[in-house]
């Protein structure tokens, strides 16, 4: 069995816009769809090891299909219409958005349900990696946040 078409991505900074992501995600939505939720991680600018200049974000050639292969599983639950995944793998400083997830659902409790699901599936399942940089050095981000 394949993986259907799903709107995902892994991009370099400056290569996808939220705007035109929201805009495609409500174009030509069922009828049914009444809620639709986005995520969007966005880099700090403190962690526990002190000011951060930028996180280094990399990726293994795996993580698309990944991410692909999640965004096909959720869309297919119930309720669940459309699902867009879009990871931004480069150098990005506190306020920059790493992260873009969006669903679109029948109700926003499996709308909600759904974007904490994929959120976590990616932290803990995707090979994507990142380096955080402070003052104070660098070190490699582990822990699911």
């Amino acid at each position: 069995m394949g993986i259907e078409m799903v709107n995902v991505g892994i991009h370099r900074k400056g290569e996808v816009d939220f705007s035109k992501l929201l805009e495609e995600l409500r174009r030509d939505l069922p009828s049914d769809v009444g809620a639709i939720g986005c995520f969007i991680g966005v880099v700090r600018g403190t962690s526990s090891t002190g000011t951060v200049r930028c996180l280094h974000y990399e990726c293994s050639d795996e993580a698309e299909r990944k991410i692909e292969q999640i965004a096909a599983e959720v869309e297919r639950e119930p309720n669940i219409s459309r699902v867009m995944i879009h990871h931004i793998v480069d150098d990005l400083s506190p306020g920059e958005d790493a992260i873009y997830v969006l669903v679109a659902g029948r109700h926003r409790g499996e709308v909600f349900s759904a974007l904490s699901k994929i959120v976590y599936r990616v932290k803990t399942e995707v090979p994507i990696w990142k380096k955080e940089i402070t003052e104070g050095g660098e070190r490699w981000v582990h822990e699911v946040e």
